[in-house]
């Protein structure tokens, strides 16, 4: 695929994000319009900001579409569309296929016995070439753990005439919660220390 030499588009860990259509909603029919975007809308570099910041920050996985009235390269997935696929299969049963196959590899590797229990989302990226880029999260659990099922996410490339690529398939990194305090509760946090270290002295 390409020219010998080129280096691998496939590699990147998120890919270049570009729109596809510039909607005006009192010019293009309703039908062409974003069926995601639900305004109030954004300027055309306002929303070029802000998808790439969603990609950029999630790797691609996470990207919250209602804030676009423009259609990008980056798309969700729908499970019940057959654009991509040969019929009778659906995207649904590609990204089941694919995300569990992504977590064989992932057992292989890590030497674990997850199994695939739903796919929650996916979005893809156009490549312009008989392949595209999906970015899938989905849930797996360990048949001996009690635990609840964990989050997975995984990236691969799926080609309509070659083998598939599995990029990666990892789990979704936990989100980092600080807790942020009030000015009144610092100050109030260090006059306590400053009398405790006072009492101390005495």
């Amino acid at each position: 695929m390409g020219e010998p030499g080129a280096p691998d588009w496939t590699a990147a860990d998120t890919l270049h994000v570009f729109m596809r259509l510039r909607c005006e909603p009192e010019d293009i029919p309703e039908d062409v319009l974003n069926p995601f975007g639900k305004g109030p809308y954004l300027s055309l570099e306002e929303e070029l900001r802000l998808i790439n910041k969603q990609v950029e920050d999630s790797e691609g996985f996470d990207i919250n579409f209602k804030e676009f009235r423009d259609i990008y390269n980056y798309q969700p997935v729908d499970f019940d569309d057959t654009e991509y696929v040969m019929p009778p299969e659906t995207h649904g049963d590609l990204m089941y296929r694919l995300s569990r196959d992504s977590l064989e590899i992932y057992n292989e590797r890590k030497g674990t016995r997850f199994e695939l229990v739903k796919v929650i989302k996916a979005n893809y990226h156009e490549t312009g070439i008989p392949a595209t880029m999906y970015f899938i999260t989905f849930q797996g659990k360990d048949p001996s753990d009690d635990d609840e099922p964990k989050d997975f996410r995984a990236k691969v490339c799926h080609f309509s005439y070659s083998p598939n690529k599995y990029h990666s398939c990892e789990l979704k990194p936990e989100k980092n919660v600080h807790f942020i305090e009030t000015e009144e509760q610092e100050y109030a946090k260090k006059r306590r220390l400053a009398e405790e270290l006072s009492n101390a002295g005495k």
